[in-house]
């Protein structure tokens, strides 16, 4: 018996069951004790007795009571075999294997203390075809009640999965909505501009200004550019994740219109085409390459190097963008929504499981944006 309680993990199981717990096993199985009670009560009457209710009521609480005993370990075998409906006859047969086991202690147990309560036979003086009936009788009244605990647990089971699953789909639309409003977050932000407010000022200046020179192909240029870049942010707006491809146009667009400002601008890049496929966030690159243009390119009248690399190694998509320019300090690095912005969005989609950092390169003058997104890892949630 000790093994099997071992093996079975039960010490634990008991040790582990809350005085709350406790107390309401003892009030449901009191209930039972009074309801059985109190149909043997009726029965009685109706065949002529006077008994009394009390002293059946007594006489009913152990048996009761041991089956209140042996309710975590019928709650612990549940636990452990979940009740599989598309298996069913296998969760059945192990219910009913452990279940024998059971009732041939509890069925045994109860018949002895009823004997020395009643005298219906003499235990000492006895055998087994004498026995038998009143044991196969107990037994079949004991596994109805076995049965019936079962399909309580088993019901209760299900409900709590149900509700559990209730959870995590309102949790999983909860998550869907506060990325969806980051997302709007990176949108507003590249229509608005928020975060360089003279980005459109400039360009259309830009465009006055090649209009009034008399470039006026190099006018139309910028302009259908900054219509693309505008109308970009709307293409994929219900969209959590973009394939790179797809990612890497809007980085160009935004850059294209920034080297009419920056004749000098000098883009660099090498990207595994491997990668061009996988899915990483929508306008997750806008906010690094605007502030490489900000607080690098445009503060410093030799900078002119931007440097992109994108490689796909150990599970991760690797983004390293570099650009000249003068060393970051504290309110560089804090300074406005959207490099906040990336940090939150990418927290939120893989926790625990990216890396986004900013920091003064270490052989040459410039900022390195570095930021790891794990490959397959994305889930794109969407309304139903």
């Amino acid at each position: 018996m000790t093994a099997f309680l071992q093996q079975m993990n039960l010490f634990q199981t008991y040790k582990n069951v809350k005085a709350k717990h406790w107390g309401i096993l003892w009030v449901f199985w009191t209930f039972m004790a009074a309801m059985v009670s109190s149909q043997l009560y009726f029965n009685s009457i109706k065949n002529g007795l006077e008994p009394s209710w009390i002293n059946l009521f007594v006489v009913q609480i152990p048996i009761s009571y041991l089956w209140l005993i042996s309710s975590p370990a019928i709650l612990h075998i549940v636990n452990r075999y979940p009740f599989d409906l598309k298996k069913w006859i296998r969760s059945v047969a192990i219910y009913i294997a452990y279940g024998v086991f059971i009732l041939l202690f509890l069925s045994n147990l109860t018949l002895f203390y009823m004997f020395s309560i009643y005298g219906y036979i003499d235990l000492t003086n006895t055998t087994f075809v004498q026995y038998s009936p009143y044991f196969f009788s107990r037994l079949t009244n004991d596994f109805l009640i076995y049965i019936f605990m079962i399909v309580v647990i088993v019901m209760i089971r299900l409900y709590t999965i149900r509700k559990s699953n209730e959870l995590n789909f309102a949790l999983m639309r909860l998550k869907n909505d506060q990325l969806k409003n980051q997302l709007t977050q990176s949108q507003l932000q590249a229509l608005k501009l928020q975060l360089n407010p003279h980005f459109l000022f400039n360009t259309l200046n830009t465009i006055s200004s090649l209009t009034l020179v008399g470039e006026k192909n190099s006018s139309i240029n910028v302009t259908t550019k900054l219509g693309d870049f505008l109308r970009r942010t709307l293409d994929y707006e219900d969209h959590q994740l973009v394939s790179l491809a797809k990612e890497l146009e809007f980085f160009d667009l935004y850059l294209d219109i920034e080297s009419i400002r920056f004749k000098d601008l000098k883009l660099e890049r090498e990207i595994d085409q491997a990668s061009l496929e996988r899915m990483v966030p929508n306008l997750i690159l806008q906010p690094l390459i605007e502030n490489a243009i900000k607080y690098g390119i445009a503060k410093s009248k030799n900078a002119r190097l931007i440097e992109l690399k994108i490689q796909e190694l150990d599970g991760m998509i690797k983004i390293n963008l570099f650009n000249e320019g003068p060393p970051l300090d504290n309110q560089s690095i804090s300074v406005g929504t959207g490099l906040k912005n990336v940090e939150n969005r990418l927290k939120k989609m893989y926790p625990k499981n990216y890396l986004f950092e900013l920091e003064n390169d270490p052989t040459r003058d410039g900022v390195t944006s570095t930021l790891h997104i794990p490959v397959g890892a994305s889930i794109e949630f969407k309304d139903e």
